[in-house]
């Protein structure tokens, strides 16, 4: 900061404010939407159509590129192993706003195992020449359409009520491109549905790690034990990707005030940063997946965006604090040796350093629980807990320390469960504190 108090734009901040300025609203009222779109990358493009909305995405819509629309279609339409077809469905009903031959270009625009997946899961293709089709029951039976070209004849097969009816779109895709439709429709009439599935998540999970969200067996790493010795000074040439570009939606976060901010805005080697950036949106994508959310809710990738950050500075801190015991935490020197550390430790293992200054807390958290007198109050059933506020974020403290990743809660009354990682050293003597104060207390009573 100068002495006119106007922020220096580094380098890291420089990428930053150019990632919050392609928010999804700021991207509408571009003057050219289309170059815009173009250059964002496909995490990117999801998460401004997820910020903005499907109903009011339709111009950014119109413009995503085939690599942006499939991953847009891996991050929503998935259910862990199992493909959703009600996720599909509302974004066929967002391009169909635009008119059935926006729907048809859209449908035929996905991964072609994709569209055999979602027609496999909602229609029975019957050839009535060849085919021994069931007799239709009058009462109970499905919705039944022959093609317009007479060739087969479909079958309604799911019962969920989607807003484009199957039927619809077929019905569009034979506007658009008759010989094309009759194809797809011969081979999910052949096709095993478990046999696309597996060869569609296949493909999928192979996009996602590129992009960072890997398998939770892999994200897990996240929150095993660091190395205890210094690893080698690594490459500083950026990673054989282009995925460098930090999401609007992470962004917001790394521009807040953190010692990992700090030490970021000391690198002014773009490509050394671009890869940093890179490591840090895989560190945060690990987490998603380790954490067991989905991509959908902006809020909670908001919040486990924040967990990363200060997670990353609290591993920073931890290594600051062993390695320079006398140099203060809250100075200028700091900011430079952390930015160091950067050049030695990967942001995983950075984070998993800050995981592990957590793990204390957590091990005296389950030794109180010991404590007969903690137990008791502990467990007691909600009808016989205390309305007192204070007991409320007592025990909301006491249960995310608990928690299978140790979290820090119980600081705002208004939301007692809210939850949040330890940014910092201070944080984790502060609960250290708290936690044999309130031990104390419960002991002692009578």
């Amino acid at each position: 900061m100068t002495e006119n108090n106007i922020i220096e734009l580094t380098p890291f901040r420089i990428d930053l404010t150019r990632a919050l300025a392609r928010r999804g609203e700021r991207l509408l009222a571009s003057n050219d939407l289309a170059e815009e779109v173009a250059l964002l990358e496909p995490l990117e493009a999801y998460y401004i159509v997820r910020e903005i909305g499907l109903g009011q995405a339709l111009p950014v819509l119109l413009q995503l590129s085939h690599e942006q629309l499939e991953a847009c279609i891996d991050l929503d339409c998935w259910n862990r192993y199992d493909f959703a077809v009600d996720s599909l469905d509302e974004w066929l009903t967002a391009f169909a706003l635009a008119g059935p031959e926006t729907l048809a270009t859209s449908f035929f625009s996905l991964d072609y195992v994709v569209q055999l997946l979602f027609l496999t899961q909602t229609v029975t293709v019957y050839d009535p020449d060849t085919d021994q089709v069931p007799p239709e029951d009058e009462e109970n039976g499905k919705p039944r359409a022959m093609t317009p070209d007479g060739f087969y004849l479909l079958e309604l097969k799911t019962e969920m009520v989607l807003k484009i009816h199957p039927f619809t779109l077929l019905d569009a895709m034979y506007q658009y491109d008759p010989t094309g439709t009759q194809q797809i429709l011969s081979q999910v009439r052949v096709d095993l549905p478990t046999q696309i599935e597996e060869e569609a998540l296949r493909f999928r999970n192979g996009r996602m790690q590129d992009m960072g969200f890997v398998t939770p067996d892999e994200a897990s790493v996240l929150f095993s034990r660091p190395a205890s010795r210094q690893p080698l000074p690594r490459p500083q040439k950026p990673l054989d990707s282009a995925l460098t570009r930090v999401p609007s939606v992470y962004a917001g976060t790394l521009i807040a005030t953190t010692l990992l901010q700090q030490a970021l805005s000391l690198i002014t080697d773009q490509e050394f940063l671009s890869r940093l950036e890179q490591e840090i949106v895989w560190a945060i994508n690990s987490a998603i997946i380790a954490y067991g959310e989905k991509t959908q809710d902006i809020k909670q990738i908001t919040d486990i965006a924040e967990r990363v950050r200060d997670t990353i500075s609290l591993g920073l801190e931890s290594l600051l604090a062993k390695q320079e015991p006398n140099c203060p935490l809250d100075g200028p020197e700091a900011a430079a040796k952390a930015s160091d550390l950067l050049e030695v430790w990967c942001i995983t293992d950075l984070f998993r350093h800050g995981f592990a200054a957590t793990q204390g807390l957590q091990q005296e958290a389950r030794q109180a629980l010991r404590e007969p007198r903690f137990r008791t109050w502990y467990e007691l059933a909600d009808t016989q807990q205390s309305d007192e506020p204070v007991d409320r974020l007592e025990r909301a403290f006491v249960t995310a320390l608990l928690g299978r990743h140790p979290l820090h809660s119980g600081f705002d009354p208004a939301r007692a469960e809210a939850v949040k990682a330890f940014a910092c050293l201070a944080d984790i003597d502060a609960a250290h504190v708290r936690l044999k104060r309130l031990v104390d207390q419960i002991c002692r009573q009578a």
